[in-house]
């Protein structure tokens, strides 16, 4: 028993060794996105999504507008029939067109995730091996529920980040 409680304690010790050599860092995702690449990032997918939107909303007026003339009392059957095949079609239109927008945009999404990560991975390894983190995790991925803001280094990463956004324009007019 004397053995089990003095491992026990020892360990606690050891634990508590370890962990006040480690320096850990905080990440918030959302928050860098604030940086001029993330900034760029978002405008095109906004560009993106508002220009599909602009299509929905013109195909949904014509669907409307469709709708609107099936219904006309003033139409014989010939007509009232060829304009429901008209309005069927156009609302598979849509509907193909919704579906092939949406994985559009999911695609351009991961994308631009993906080489957006690719520009800010190596600046937070670089940041965490000048200031000597020993662990970097990033809040909201569900493993970190609370951490003291001082942990925090998106805010370095961002100003690191803009900083060399703001350097490859003048390496590229040389």
């Amino acid at each position: 028993m004397k053995k089990n409680l003095l491992l026990i304690v020892a360990l606690l010790a050891l634990t508590t060794f370890v962990f006040s050599e480690m320096k850990i860092g905080i990440i918030n995702p959302q928050t860098l996105q604030d940086s001029i690449k993330g900034k760029e990032a978002s405008e095109r997918l906004r560009s993106l999504l508002l220009s599909k939107q602009k299509k929905s909303d013109a195909m949904q007026m014509e669907i409307a507008a469709l709708e609107k003339e099936t219904m006309s009392l003033a139409l014989n059957q010939e007509t009232k029939e060829k304009k429901s095949i008209e309005l069927q079609n156009k609302r598979v239109d849509f509907k193909r067109y919704a579906e092939d927008a949406q994985k559009e945009l999911s695609l351009a999404e991961q994308k631009e995730m993906e080489a957006y990560q690719r520009h800010v991975i190596p600046v937070i390894e670089k940041i965490a091996k000048e200031e000597g983190y020993s662990l970097i995790l990033i809040w909201g991925s569900g493993s970190v529920m609370y951490f003291e803001p001082a942990m925090d280094i998106t805010g370095k990463v961002v100003k690191a980040l803009d900083a060399q956004a703001a350097a490859v324009p003048t390496a590229t007019k040389k």
